[in-house]
């Protein structure tokens, strides 16, 4: 096991022992959005599949209103009216005919623009043009957005609404997906009470179960369970084998330091996990242990929330990215100007709760402590602090990774 780590090596520990998840799975378009596709998709037809019109009003063949002004317009004969979801083919306009025609409905055949109906008077039986138009004006045209056989949407694409509307749209009610990752949160600590329990003298409430697992499926990643274990080595390794039954990965808070009741040290080993590092030279978050059980990976986090939230970021974010491809985990990087000062040495690299906006870069109001919860409310970024940096100066210009 490796000790005290680089943060750049603690993710390379970590990456090439994830493995990319291959199976897959049919999911309805409906609950599609999340998925990864694990199938290229092509149009089954044009779309649109016919020509049709953009606008309500008068569907014309462009040589007929040449020259057509307000003080001279064109009389065409309205032949009948079209709606969307009539079918286009029945309909032919002679030489002086129009038809009136809405958003979206089929050209009849033998027209070729669409006069705007604010640009006539309305005509029910003849009808005043009062412009002329080139051919193919106002007029969309069949396969115009894509042709039948095109290549709409590629394999290993995250399916969002957009994708769930174009598969939608070309009929398919079902989609080959990859399955996401399967994650078990596990939080630890005698202290913790749960939420709605009455607070005993000594206890504090669980914040980071549920500061966790909210996280993940923000990020699209929903836990298949959130648990609390006790102080008790051999419960917290009966524990994790029943999560590793199944996780890709488990992830867990507390008990990672050295204390007396710093049990992860003892539930790994009775469980025979392999601790590949223990501590990263970093803050907050620093006893973080990185462990694998047959195909599981454990991430054990610091009991520390902001320790646990930060490192979440660094560490999971990239993993999850690897495991399924999917580069919308990837944090990404800014530079911004600092508004305030910081003021404190930083021994090893230091990453702050921050607030970025218009590229300026600030603190929410509030203690900057690991165990603080309060200040991560309104922060969207991590301020990156270099290790061996006195201060933060305002006006100085820093990186920050974006939550």
């Amino acid at each position: 096991m490796r000790e005290g780590i680089l943060l750049e090596d603690a993710l390379e520990e970590i990456e090439k022992r994830t493995k990319r998840i291959t199976e897959t799975k049919k999911v309805t378009v409906k609950e599609a959005g999340g998925f990864c596709l694990a199938e290229d998709v092509y149009a089954g037809t044009d779309n649109p599949p016919f020509p049709r019109s953009p606008v309500d009003g008068y569907a014309v063949r462009a040589e007929d209103i040449r020259g057509a002004v307000r003080g001279n317009p064109a009389k065409l004969q309205v032949a009948g009216c079209i709606y969307a979801g009539d079918d286009g083919q029945s309909f032919q306009a002679k030489p002086g005919e129009a038809y009136r025609i809405m958003t979206g409905a089929p050209f009849p055949q033998g027209t070729d623009t669409a006069v705007k109906q604010e640009d006539t008077d309305y005509g029910e039986d003849v009808v005043e043009i009062y412009r002329s138009q080139k051919p193919w004006d106002n007029y969309c045209f069949q396969g115009e957005d894509y042709k039948k056989d095109s290549l709409l949407l590629k394999k290993g694409s995250r399916i969002t609404f957009a994708e769930q509307g174009i598969l939608s749209g070309i009929g398919r009610t079902e989609a080959e997906v990859y399955r996401k990752p399967v994650i078990r949160v596990l939080t630890t600590g005698d202290e913790l009470c749960e939420s709605g329990s009455p607070l005993k003298p000594g206890k504090i409430y669980d914040s980071n179960g549920m500061m966790v697992s909210a996280r993940l499926c923000e990020l699209g990643v929903p836990p298949k369970s959130t648990a609390h274990c006790a102080d008790s080595e051999e419960g917290l390794a009966k524990e994790l084998k029943k999560a590793a039954e199944d996780a890709d990965i488990i992830i867990t808070t507390g008990g990672v330091s050295v204390g007396k009741k710093d049990i992860l040290h003892g539930a790994l080993e009775i469980l025979g996990a392999e601790k590949i590092f223990w501590r990263i030279r970093l803050q907050p978050g620093t006893p973080t242990i990185f462990s694998v059980y047959g195909n599981t990976l454990i991430l054990s986090l610091s009991g520390n929330p902001f320790g646990a939230m930060a490192n979440l970021e660094l560490l999971l974010r990239p993993v999850l990215e690897v495991m399924t491809g999917d580069s919308a985990f990837a944090m990404e990087m800014r530079r911004g100007i600092m508004e305030v000062d910081f003021e404190k040495r930083c021994r090893v690299r230091r990453f702050v709760r921050a607030v970025y906006k218009d590229g300026k870069v600030s603190f929410p109001q509030g203690i900057f402590s690991s165990g603080a919860i309060g200040t991560l409310r309104g922060c969207n970024c991590l301020l990156d602090i270099p290790a061996g940096k006195e201060n933060v100066k305002a006006g100085e210009q820093v990186a920050v990774w974006m939550l």
